[in-house]
């Protein structure tokens, strides 16, 4: 704790009512409401706890030095304008407020609550997930027959809208800042899975592929290297592997292991991405095999098999469960851990010391994290590695029209192959 710290979030300053609008907590309960708090009522008395809460986190939006230099400067505005020049009423009123909660405190004091409940890694739940209240608010508002004076400012394609909901105005603005503040944020980041853990997860699912006498087990072994591989040498996240799409995987798989100077393999990613409108199609192209020996071709080729024989000769999504639903990335986390911790037991040189696997690693960053940094070791440039990446920068912006086909898309990147096909060779 610094110097000074020790009042931080826990009592206002001289000031804090003229940079930030300020009622106090008995004005708020009556707000919210409409009647005096009692005394020997247990949820009054939370309520008015939550009230003081949220008007000190608002009140901490800004910083100590920030309200002082304010201060100074509303002195001198009245010392001048009212002393010297006798300006009447130089300052706006500063009350009374309306008997309303223009504010928005009753959902600051529902926010507050749900920043109490358990979190998934830490004791409490974090800022990003205690604020999707504030959303949550905000489009029911917007659906319901409260709003009003709704003015829409166009220019061009661009359009801003503007909305009295509670939770857009400023006292909501700085409280939301100060939460976030005293909150702060707790960031468990996935550790970045290195090539040679890759490789020895790839050589011991290779001998589980041996091992493999059944239809089903094949398909399990295949299931998991195919989301490693994919995920990997694209750099891709958990939940985006899961989008993966067998048709065009299927159809174009002999025209691309056949080309005469980068033999690869397409995987295409089937899905709404999120900021997109229609559904799309994303053709990646996957070296089919890698510098480092990883036989991406050749799983792909494993599973393509293994699903035929198993009656799939269609379209739809390449990963999933035994019941027919899509998978999720989730799906695949404890099997990435089971495995991790076996190459661990045997080669402890591939971890850092003391490192809890279980906590470290995980399907959602972990491949993404690993690949980029691998391709970073290796010396591919940073234009490659964008490249690479061009279906999030581009395709997720509009780039590309909905409506283009899969075979209109494949010609579109066969014209750039060997720059697509680069980064996955490379690792």
């Amino acid at each position: 704790m610094l110097p000074g710290d020790e009042t931080r979030f826990v009592q206002a300053r001289n000031g804090d009512h003229l940079i930030t609008p300020f009622q106090c907590d008995l004005c708020h309960f009556r707000n919210v409401y409409k009647r005096d708090p009692s005394g020997r009522k247990g949820s009054d008395l939370l309520a008015l706890r939550c009230i003081r809460r949220a008007n000190l986190d608002a009140l901490w939006a800004r910083e100590p030095g920030t309200v002082a230099g304010n201060l100074s400067g509303a002195k001198r505005l009245h010392d001048i304008g009212t002393g010297i020049l006798e300006i009447p009423g130089i300052t706006p009123p500063m009350g009374p407020f309306a008997l309303q909660d223009k504010f928005g405190m009753g959902i600051a004091m529902t926010m507050l609550l749900r920043s109490l409940d358990a979190g998934k890694n830490e004791r409490t739940i974090q800022y990003s997930t205690m604020r999707r209240l504030r959303s949550a608010y905000s489009n029911i508002y917007n659906a319901s027959s409260s709003l009003s004076n709704v003015a829409v400012m166009a220019q061009e394609t661009r359009k801003v809208f503007s909305t009295d909901c509670p939770t857009y105005g400023y006292w909501f603005e700085r409280f939301m800042k100060g939460c976030h503040k005293r909150m702060g944020d707790e960031v468990n980041s996935d550790y970045a899975l290195s090539l040679d853990i890759v490789l020895e997860l790839l050589k011991r699912l290779e001998r589980d592929w041996r091992l493999a006498k059944t239809l089903d087990a094949q398909w399990q072994v295949c299931r998991f290297a195919c989301f490693l591989v994919i995920g990997y040498c694209k750099a891709l996240r958990g939940e985006e592997i899961v989008k993966t799409e067998i048709g065009g995987m299927r159809k174009y798989f002999e025209q691309a292991r056949s080309h005469p100077l980068y033999p690869h393999c397409i995987v295409p990613l089937l899905g709404r991405f999120k900021g997109e409108t229609g559904e799309r199609c994303h053709l990646m192209v996957l070296a089919y095999d890698t510098k480092s020996g990883i036989a991406c071709g050749t799983w792909i080729e494993r599973m393509l098999m293994v699903t035929k024989e198993q009656g799939r000769t269609g379209g739809g999504y390449l990963f999933l469960e035994s019941n027919g639903r899509p998978s999720r990335c989730g799906d695949f986390e404890s099997e990435l851990i089971e495995r991790l911790i076996e190459v661990r037991d045997e080669r402890q040189d591939l971890f850092e010391i003391g490192l809890n696997v279980a906590e470290a690693y995980g399907v959602s960053r972990s491949f993404r994290r690993g690949s980029t940094t691998e391709a970073q070791n290796r010396g591919v440039p940073p234009s490659v590695i964008d490249i690479n990446n061009r279906w999030r920068k581009v395709e997720r912006a509009g780039g590309r029209a909905p409506s283009m086909s899969m075979r209109e898309h494949y010609t579109e990147i066969r014209m750039a192959i060997k720059q697509l096909w680069v980064y996955s060779r490379s690792l």
